[in-house]
């Protein structure tokens, strides 16, 4: 299946490949690089012919208020993206959750849990898409005919920045200024755990990391996310994830049959 790829060249680093749509260029890339498009280039092919069911990034590295893990959307909508580009037959996440719902609500263990008896009472719907419901994420998948279950997480997200300045001096004083050097780097971490509905249990579990490392001359400084990290991921941290996700599709795409 053909796709997009995006070569991006950066300063100190050798340039670098990574397989997305067109959409994503604008939203991946920080001005600091040079950007160019090779079209129509052979993406990541699926050969099986199974229903995959691709559960929500979850992000555990770390860097969450009060330590506890959330969904990284992004993660998610990119590594979605892939698998079903590469071909593969996925169950859409609607009808996922909505079978899960069933299953769960009808379980000992939501019956066992004070906690979860709003959604019956008419409150709102409650999430079960995490780790605590896998098997019964597995009895759902089997009414759904999926054969397997992909379970994609964030265990590493850091950047950093430096920057270093010198004064330039003009013809006789005049012209005088300052040029500033700015260098990001970026590192991600996406494991992903590939789970057989059949033999209920993981079957191929690896982990993948993606780099950028850019430098920007002058001008204004890079792009920041919001207090502490809260306010959403910088353009290279966004490239480094993808980059690492773009490798855990390869993988799958060898694993499943």
């Amino acid at each position: 299946m053909a796709a997009t790829v995006i070569v991006t060249a950066c300063k100190q680093n050798a340039p670098r490949k990574f397989v997305t749509s067109s959409f994503l260029l604008a939203s991946l890339i920080g001005s600091s690089c040079q950007v160019y498009a090779e079209e129509r280039i052979k993406n990541v092919e699926f050969i099986t012919r199974s229903s995959i069911i691709l559960m929500p990034c979850m992000d555990k590295s770390g860097n969450q208020m009060m330590g506890g893990p959330t969904k990284n959307e992004f993660c998610t909508e990119v590594f979605n993206q892939l698998v079903r580009d590469g071909g593969a037959k996925t169950v859409s996440w609607f009808k996922v959750n909505s079978e899960l719902q069933k299953v769960v609500k009808g379980s000992q263990v939501a019956n066992a849990n004070p906690f979860l008896s709003g959604s019956s009472m008419g409150g709102p719907r409650i999430d079960y898409t995490n780790d605590m419901y896998i098997p019964e994420l597995i009895t759902a998948s089997r009414t759904l005919g999926a054969k397997y279950i992909v379970r994609p997480v964030v265990l590493n997200k850091d950047s950093t920045q430096s920057s270093d300045q010198k004064v330039k001096m003009g013809f006789m004083g005049f012209g005088a200024g300052v040029e500033r050097k700015t260098t990001k780097t970026a590192n991600v971490t996406v494991k992903i755990d590939v789970i057989s509905v059949s033999a209920e249990d993981i079957v191929a579990s690896r982990s993948f990391s993606g780099d950028v490392n850019s430098t920007k001359k002058s001008g204004a400084g890079y792009e920041l996310s919001g207090f502490g990290g809260y306010g959403g991921m910088d353009a290279g941290t966004r490239a480094a994830m993808t980059d690492a996700i773009y490798k855990s599709v390869e993988y799958l795409a060898d694993r499943v049959d």
